[in-house]
């Protein structure tokens, strides 16, 4: 039979590694952007223009192979607008579909678009990354994929 305070202590860890998940952007049970991304893919959003498509394409390509590292107090990258060396904030939220990419997704159906991404039915789970430069809007497709629009072309990181 185990002692009572160690049934305690154990639930006292399990509770502090709960709020230090949720703390650096992961609520419990729920992803985590924390770790070493990659990007892997890049294409122009879905609500731009035909006639934008292959300049966005080709602008996208510059930042393919690029590695983020999300820290708990900062983010590492060779991209400058991504580098956070201290402050940073992770927010997790979950968004409806109409409001993935800044409610950008094309009317009259952006669920189905949504869809057709890769996105689950249902709420998204996002994380806001703030940093003194910037903020960012992740966008998990699953656990190890999450998804940002930057200058309308749709960057695919996967976890490392």
């Amino acid at each position: 039979m185990r002692h009572p305070l160690a049934r305690c202590a154990a639930l006292v860890a399990a509770a502090c590694i709960g709020h230090a998940a949720a703390a650096i952007g992961a609520p419990v049970n729920e992803t985590s952007i924390i770790g070493r991304w990659k990007v892997v893919e890049a294409a122009p959003a879905p609500w731009t223009k035909p006639e934008e498509r292959a300049g966005l394409t080709a602008s996208g390509k510059h930042l393919l192979n690029l590695v983020v590292t999300f820290n708990p107090t900062s983010v590492q990258s060779k991209f400058k607008l991504f580098s956070c060396k201290r402050r940073v904030a992770y927010e997790p939220v979950e968004l409806q579909v109409d409001a993935l990419f800044q409610g950008n997704l094309p009317e009259p159906n952006p669920g189905a678009v949504a869809q057709r991404m890769g996105f689950p039915r249902g709420d998204v789970q996002s994380v806001d990354v703030k940093c003194v430069n910037a903020r960012f809007t992740f966008h998990f497709l699953n656990a190890d994929t999450v998804l940002i629009n930057l200058n309308r072309v749709i960057y695919t990181f996967k976890r490392q």
